[in-house]
């Protein structure tokens, strides 16, 4: 049996695969089972090639399945994984060769079915590419060290771990157990519906010094960088869900947590709203914070916000007047040129 399951969501993205499977078929620990799920891909390429990384090595299975999107795919994986450990990786991006190696080595026998090991990663982007580290500093976490984090594991600028599935060890055990919070119908933060509930159960997390394994490719059609009309709506679904979460884990005051987590992630709303090419970007801006329900909540709840283009934002969500909507639109507008 392997030891590491690598999950691997696929969708029309034959461009990337090769880069994808060269870096998780060449990895120096090679004690692996590679799961890679075809997600009704239309491109009529991904299944074919997904097929034949299988045909050439007997530790990769392919699933072809309808599409349903990446959650989907991922549960989809993970379902049909034997390892104990689960490791994802998205199709577009990929892994330094001794990820494997190193993570496990990290691991502990009498944690098996309840760590996670989480390295670093590398934004890799045209015209950018950018080192990002972990805020929670590098070490072993247990006992009430865990509940210290999970009294702020959402609701900052800068969450302590980062919420992705990808770069990390994750217990399958763990993993399964939680999967009944996972909901498809969420598109924005939707790896927080598998982390969370597994980082607030896991007995044993360990946050890895240095270790930038992870290569992620930010492209256009992201979500979080391109424009969606549903995104507001897909906020309201993730506040309930996650609230729900804390919840049935019994973690206390988790509201005010929230209450951050939701003015938080308004901001990505905002960029959202202001990478739209309509024509009325302004009045857009206007009609969602100052709706009566969001604008109680913009000013009545204290965050702390550092970054110079968060800060912004922030005033923007708290005066959306259109100097700072045009100001704002301006210099996303820039940035994306300038990345992309």
């Amino acid at each position: 049996m392997a030891k590491i399951s690598f999950i691997i969501p696929v969708y029309n993205t034959a461009k990337y695969i090769a880069k994808c499977m060269d870096s998780v078929l060449g990895q120096t620990f090679s004690d692996i089972e590679i799961i890679i799920v075809d997600d009704g891909s239309t491109d009529g390429i991904s299944p074919v090639l997904c097929d034949k990384y299988a045909d050439k090595d007997t530790r990769v299975k392919v699933i072809h399945k309808a599409n349903g999107g990446l959650m989907s795919a991922w549960i989809e994986g993970s379902k049909a994984a034997t390892s104990d450990y689960l490791s994802y990786v998205d199709s577009d991006d990929w892994i330094d060769l001794d990820l494997a190696k190193e993570l496990m080595a990290f691991t502990d026998p009498s944690f098996t079915d309840s760590e996670i090991i989480s390295s670093n990663y590398i934004v890799e982007k045209a015209g950018e590419r950018r080192k990002e580290t972990q805020s929670l500093a590098p070490g072993i976490y247990m006992g009430k060290d865990l509940e210290e984090l999970h009294s702020h594991i959402l609701g900052d600028e800068v969450r302590p771990i980062t919420m992705s599935r990808c770069m990390k060890l994750i217990s399958r055990k763990l993993l399964m157990e939680n999967l009944k919070y996972c909901n498809t119908d969420i598109s924005m933060s939707e790896d927080v519906n598998i982390i969370l509930p597994c980082l607030l159960d896991c007995k044993r997390l360990v946050i890895v010094k240095e270790g930038y394994f992870y290569h992620y490719r930010l492209v256009g059609s992201s979500i979080a960088h391109s424009y969606s009309p549903k995104l507001l709506t897909n906020l309201e679904l993730t506040d309930k869900t996650f609230r729900s979460i804390f919840a049935d884990k019994n973690i206390p005051d988790y509201d005010r947590q929230m209450d951050r987590e939701y003015v938080i992630m308004l901001l990505i709303v905002l960029k959202n709203v202001l990478r739209s090419t309509d024509m009325g970007t302004i009045k857009g801006v206007r009609e969602i914070f100052l709706s009566p329900d969001i604008r109680k909540k913009v000013m009545s709840t204290k965050v702390n916000i550092t970054s110079r283009s968060n800060r912004l934002l922030y005033t923007c969500i708290r005066h959306p007047n259109a100097f700072t909507v045009s100001l704002c639109k301006l210099i996303i507008s820039i940035y994306d040129k300038k990345t992309n």
